[in-house]
């Protein structure tokens, strides 16, 4: 298996990172469906995509764009995975939320909120009927998507990726403290880390480029601030889907960070960055 994983991201040298992103949450949906039983509801899906890249598509010819949907594809399946709700309908509109934020909050050139995490916590202060499913992809999973998140290193390079690094070294550096300074077992700690929905926050939301700090020194201080934030309301605030949260409120700092500390910005492969 891990010589087919190895043949893969060899392949995927150079091609855009964002087809390896989708083929990882098809596969996560997929597997899902198959073997964990996840119940996901054709209709949800359809809502979701559907509204996603209609509201792309009339942007983009609002502001006279060449059409583009891969990330609309991404941000529609990040919603997919970790939202569930009572009604479609609150999906739907996480979705519009998500592809409008990129195009109507933007501030220097660039979307100020990773789309899909914006898209989720505002449908999660809206209502009571939508909530993230944290415990549903329990430990069968973490591996394969340990191995998927540091896939997605080697395509984009440690240095981009490093604010997902530095988080989940910051945070596990946290758990172990935590541990400590309780008297828990070592088997606590790692039972927290052996997470699949904290792998795919890490990863797959935590790492978009567009919406990171853009010098080698602002990911990582980013990374270590959004841990002790998410770790902080967590487990003293004792606030649900802390994480989500704390990406959304450290977001607009990534502005601050980068008027801190200089860096060269990230363009995906193609004529639209949105």
């Amino acid at each position: 298996m891990c010589a087919i994983f190895a043949q893969f991201l060899r392949l995927a040298k150079g091609v855009d990172p964002r087809y390896y992103q989708l083929a990882v949450q098809c596969s996560l949906l997929l597997v899902g469906t198959l073997t964990l039983q996840f119940t996901v509801p054709w209709w949800n899906i359809a809502a979701v995509l559907a509204t996603a890249l209609l509201t792309q598509w009339g942007f983009l010819r609002w502001y006279g764009l060449p059409l583009q949907t891969l990330s609309a594809l991404n941000t529609s399946f990040s919603i997919i995975i970790l939202l569930y709700a009572a009604h479609w309908g609150w999906l739907a509109l996480a979705a519009a939320i998500s592809i409008a934020s990129k195009f109507l909050i933007r501030i220097q050139g660039r979307h100020v909120f990773n789309p899909s995490n914006i898209g989720i916590v505002a449908v999660l202060l809206a209502t009571d009927s939508a909530w993230v499913a944290h415990g549903k992809w329990g430990h069968a999973l973490w591996l394969g998507l340990l191995l998927a998140g540091f896939g997605l290193v080697w395509l984009l390079g440690w240095r981009q990726m490093l604010t997902s690094l530095a988080f989940l070294a910051a945070y596990a550096g946290l758990l172990a403290g935590r541990a400590l300074w309780l008297g828990d077992p070592w088997a606590i700690p790692l039972h927290q880390l052996q997470n699949g929905a904290l792998l795919i926050f890490t990863f797959f939301m935590l790492s978009d480029p567009m919406t990171t700090p853009q010098s080698t020194a602002g990911r990582l201080l980013f990374g270590v601030w959004v841990a002790v934030l998410g770790w902080t309301l967590q487990f003293r605030l004792f606030i649900p889907n802390a994480f989500l949260y704390a990406l959304a409120a450290s977001s607009p700092l990534v502005l601050l960070i980068n008027g801190r500390f200089a860096g060269a910005p990230f363009h995906w492969p193609v004529r639209s960055q949105t």
